[in-house]
């Protein structure tokens, strides 16, 4: 397996094991928990709580290995409900299967993810197909772990707002009859944004672990045959005739 970059391999190997949040600060009374809007009056304090409760959405959605599995085992043969070992075990299996007419398969993830195709496998209909299979979803998995890791990101960074607007609530809304309300809020907000980071993070881990099990499940390991092969290409090319009088081509 080629350039598989090295934050997909850590992040899938260090997979986030921490269990989600579960306790319910305001939850009784506030209405960020309940999936509704709210407003205090002050928009840097409004901007934020809309901000939580669409990334805090988002998150609840997120599925980072799943969609992806199910294409793959239905290619492979088997049900769209098949576990994570079946899946990468078929997939192995399939992938030995097609090599026995002198085919190759090469996982290349830089610049971009592909599936690079060699040797009696080139001409073979069923090679080409699995091909372009494991092909997308590497570039859906790659995709995926960066588009989840963003929210995770977003998620950090909203909890860095909320920090600064914990220390000034009382000075913002010591005039306001809202002030108890809006403390309420950012109690739900705290917790909602946490849950929201760890599931994206480990829905972009698992994304990115899916990634690096398929890619060495398919790949035909041979970072030397693959550059023979590229170079052996190469030096079949006729030279281009040297018009310049300098000796180059």
């Amino acid at each position: 397996m080629r350039n598989l970059t090295s934050r997909a391999i850590a992040v899938a190997i260090t997979l986030l094991a921490t269990p989600l949040a579960t306790g319910c600060t305001g939850a009784a009374t506030s209405h960020l928990m309940k999936g509704e809007a709210y407003t205090s009056g002050q928009e840097k304090y409004d901007s934020f709580f809309a901000s939580v409760k669409e990334l805090h959405g988002k998150a609840e959605q997120a599925e980072g290995e799943a969609p992806i599995r199910k294409k793959v085992a239905v290619a492979v043969g088997l049900t769209e409900g098949a576990k994570l070992e079946d899946t990468i075990d078929a997939a192995k299996s399939k992938s030995n299967e097609l090599k026995k007419d002198g085919g190759r398969f090469f996982v290349v993830v830089a610049p971009e993810p592909k599936l690079i195709v060699k040797k009696g496998a080139d001409e073979n209909k069923e090679s080409a197909a699995f091909a372009q299979t494991i092909e997308d979803a590497i570039k859906q998995g790659i995709q995926k772990g960066d588009e989840l890791d963003g929210l995770a990101r977003e998620a950090a960074s909203l909890e860095q707002t909320l920090s600064s607007l914990e220390k000034e609530v009382d000075e913002t809304f010591k005039a306001s009859n809202e002030k108890g309300q809006v403390k309420v809020e950012l109690d739900a907000a705290k917790e909602m944004l946490e849950r929201s980071r760890l599931r994206a993070g480990n829905e972009s881990g698992r994304a990115l672990r899916f990634v690096v099990l398929l890619a060495s499940a398919v790949d035909s390991g041979a970072a030397a045959e693959l550059l023979a092969m590229t170079a052996g290409a190469s030096a079949k090319q006729p030279k281009t005739p040297d018009r310049t009088g300098t000796g180059r081509r």
